[in-house]
């Protein structure tokens, strides 16, 4: 069962990375954690199967909650898109069987870092049956590794 409490990220796909920092650190009062490149970060789709993808990202410092903002390729990450553009991240202790139990709850797939027949990997996105939703699930075995990232 998702737990909104283990909500680690509010998620935006931008353009401009550097700019974004800059913007929403300015706006908001925001510190970011340094832009890591992931290329190639395996990623999965419906569409596209699974493809490396070049992906950079960040999030803000403190909390509870950190703004995630990512700039990748492909439509996945198009920050036009209404449906994949915006996301909530929550911790999972399970993946495959939080994945499995939302998709028997009329949620769909729309990626993940790894094929469905992989388990779906560390992280899946999932959108709700009305598709006003997008929930990243993030298996807690990368938890230690963006905690380092984020020196918490």
């Amino acid at each position: 069962m998702i737990d909104l409490t283990r909500t680690h990220h509010k998620g935006i796909a931008v353009a401009d990375i550097d700019r974004a920092v800059a913007d929403y650190g300015a706006a908001l009062g925001l510190t970011f954690a340094p832009v890591r490149d992931f290329d190639p970060l395996p990623f999965w789709t419906p569409e596209d199967g699974l493809r490396d993808l070049r992906v950079r990202a960040t999030y803000s410092l403190g909390g509870p909650i950190h703004i995630e903002l990512v700039q990748g390729q492909g439509p996945f990450y198009d920050p036009a898109s209404a449906e994949t553009a915006r996301h909530i991240g929550v911790w999972v202790d399970d993946l495959p069987t939080e994945t499995a139990r939302l998709i028997d709850l009329g949620w769909t797939v729309r990626a993940a870092n790894a094929a469905p027949a992989d388990g779906y990997g560390l992280i899946a996105y999932l959108a709700s049956p009305d598709g006003a939703l997008l929930v990243e699930l993030i298996s807690t075995a990368l938890k230690p590794a963006i905690d380092e990232w984020l020196g918490e």
